[in-house]
């Protein structure tokens, strides 16, 4: 697993376990770190063959994202839902901008055909893409959550 960028870009790690892209994000972004994130993403997912997966991300810090790196980021999120992104599951960390983020990623799916839901734990997003059907290895999930940024 490594590590993406700096924090004056934002800074990312992400793994693809079985049928989940795990994502562990500190904010806040801008469209360079959205652009190495998309590349990243593509890899981890078009590589495996995936036809269907969900999303955990964590989202950490300051997560808000430039308006650029916004639209950005909605375009891709698109892409990925046309080859096989069904569920996204975010994590709220602790932050001060948790209600702008809350709202700037909604506003980012709203109009996109994936189910996506916030959670306060991410015992609680594990559980949400068990029920849906994907196979989470908790113990390799929270294994990446701890060891990433």
């Amino acid at each position: 697993m490594a590590k993406y960028f700096n924090k004056q870009h934002g800074e990312f790690s992400l793994k693809m376990i079985q049928d989940l892209v795990l994502t562990n994000a500190v904010g806040p972004w801008n469209l360079e770190c959205i652009v190495q994130f998309g590349l990243r993403y593509g890899e981890s997912v078009y590589s495996a063959k995936a036809t269907k997966w969900a999303d955990i991300i964590m989202l950490q810090g300051e997560s808000l994202l430039v308006p650029e790196a916004e639209r950005d980021l909605q375009v891709r999120i698109a892409r990925a839902i046309q080859t096989g992104l069904r569920h996204v599951a975010v994590v709220m960390c602790k932050s001060e901008v948790k209600t702008t983020a809350k709202m700037q990623m909604s506003r980012i799916y709203k109009d996109l055909p994936a189910t996506m839901a916030f959670f306060e734990s991410l015992e609680e997003a594990m559980d949400w893409v068990t029920e849906h059907g994907y196979r989470c290895e908790r113990a390799d999930v929270e294994a990446f959550f701890s060891a990433s940024i």
